[in-house]
């Protein structure tokens, strides 16, 4: 494992700032994090717009954030890169929580399977994850550390329980210094009836 690409300036609780059950309940799905079963989708055009060409790239430990990105694709033609671990995380919430918080603790960042993608061939990347920790969730941080997105336009979406996604977004500020940072998507349990809609609303900003 790795080191974090940046320093987690806050206290981690397993309460109210950890991982939601939103974000694990369904842990056993085939949304486990250690299969590379989705890797680049380009069965579309991409919708080459006002955005350009653009992949949608995400981690999901349940199916949650899949099916954001999955409406993202439907509605923009992107392809899409679904971010796995090489270890996968446990099917039990509370093992989860463990182990996210001790390598949190650790500074240390879960080995990602490693999957052909010309990002040179994409100007904007809508980047997903759920939130842990009040953080991004630790195989995206490890797919940032490892690519190089200069020049990209940044399209933020999280998946949480309940939380608000500013401070995320504040994050990201930091780290995606020289990308543009567009504007992001938050979807919490309560939107999921409404997906769609708030997908096609965020597109339109």
């Amino acid at each position: 494992m790795k080191k974090l690409f940046w320093i987690v300036p806050v206290v981690l609780f397993l309460g109210a700032c950890g991982l939601s059950r939103s974000d694990t309940e369904n842990a056993s799905d085939t949304d486990s994090g250690g299969r590379a079963s989705d890797t680049v989708d380009s069965t579309k055009d991409n919708g080459a717009g006002a955005r350009g060409k653009s992949i949608v790239v995400y981690y999901s430990l349940t199916e949650n954030t899949k099916v954001v990105a999955d409406e993202i694709k439907k509605q923009t033609d992107s392809d899409v890169l679904r971010i796995e671990t090489v270890e996968p995380y446990p099917e039990v919430y509370d093992d989860v929580l463990t182990i996210v918080q001790l390598q949190r603790e650790a500074d240390e960042l879960p080995e990602i399977v490693k999957q052909e993608v010309d990002l040179s061939e994409y100007d904007s990347i809508f980047l997903g994850t759920p939130i842990w920790f009040g953080e991004p969730a630790l195989p995206v941080e490890k797919w940032l550390s490892e690519n190089e997105l200069a020049g990209k336009t940044i399209y933020p979406f999280f998946t949480s329980g309940s939380s608000s996604i500013d401070e995320f977004m504040g994050r990201y500020r930091e780290v995606l210094t020289q990308a543009t940072l567009g504007e992001g998507l938050g979807i919490t349990s309560s939107d999921k009836s409404q997906i769609a809609n708030l997908v096609r609303e965020w597109l339109a900003q």
